[in-house]
This record gives structure tokens, sequence and C-alpha cells, in this order.
């Protein structure tokens, strides 16, 4: 479990995520990623969703969200 503390477009706030994954040499598979539900704060509350993680051949690595906000 992670946390994040920023701004997603224009929202400023904190959320919980929790990832997994099962890495083979140079794959991954059996991905999860997903926001914990309840745990956003600020402009946050209420955000639900899930993402994933993306790792660049230098080592990178790349977190993205599909959200929704409750309004």
């Amino acid at each position: 479990m992670e946390s994040f503390e920023g701004t997603l477009r224009d929202r400023t706030g904190t959320f919980n995520f929790a990832h997994s994954g099962t890495t083979r040499g140079d794959g991954r598979e059996a991905d999860f990623f997903v926001i914990v539900p309840g745990s956003g704060t600020g402009a946050l509350a209420g955000i639900r969703g899930a993402g994933g993680l993306a790792i660049d051949p230098d080592g990178t690595h790349r977190i993205w969200f599909e959200y929704e906000v409750d309004e």
C-alpha cells in the first residue's frame, strides 16, 4: 500500500492505493492496482477507481489512475 499526496487535474488532496504484480524476468503479469475506498481527503474525498504501473526501459516507474471523484 502506498499514499498519494498532490493534485489530480484541479483537485488537491490525498488517498491510498494498493498494488501488486508478478514479475518473471522481463515481464509483468497478474497486476492489481486499486484506490482504497474511503481513503481520499480534501478535494479528493470520495475518489474511487484503479490504475496501473509501467516501467520504462531505464527503470523509471510511471503510475497512472483511472478514477472518479464525487462532486
